[in-house]
């Protein structure tokens, strides 16, 4: 399973139940890797958008970004 800023909707529950249990072992990990994470693959929000709601640089939004891309993917294998 790959992790990307798409989410099918016919998506089997089993699925959705597994990236929602990995969000929430990124949050208690890294709260702000999971809400950079929830912001974009959720939200849909842009890295401008995301940086200044959460106060840090565009360039911290993607290192956040890939780090928690590459966390979530390794707990959902």
């Amino acid at each position: 399973m790959t992790l990307s800023t798409q989410l099918n909707v016919a998506d089997d529950q089993e699925t959705i139940l597994k990236v929602h249990e990995a969000l929430e072992a990124l949050e208690r990990a890294d709260p702000r890797l999971a809400q950079v994470a929830q912001m974009r693959y959720f939200g849909g929000y842009s890295e401008q958008e995301i940086a200044e709601a959460l106060d840090i640089t565009e360039r911290t939004v993607r290192r956040d970004w890939e780090k928690a891309r590459l966390i979530l993917a390794e707990l959902l294998r």
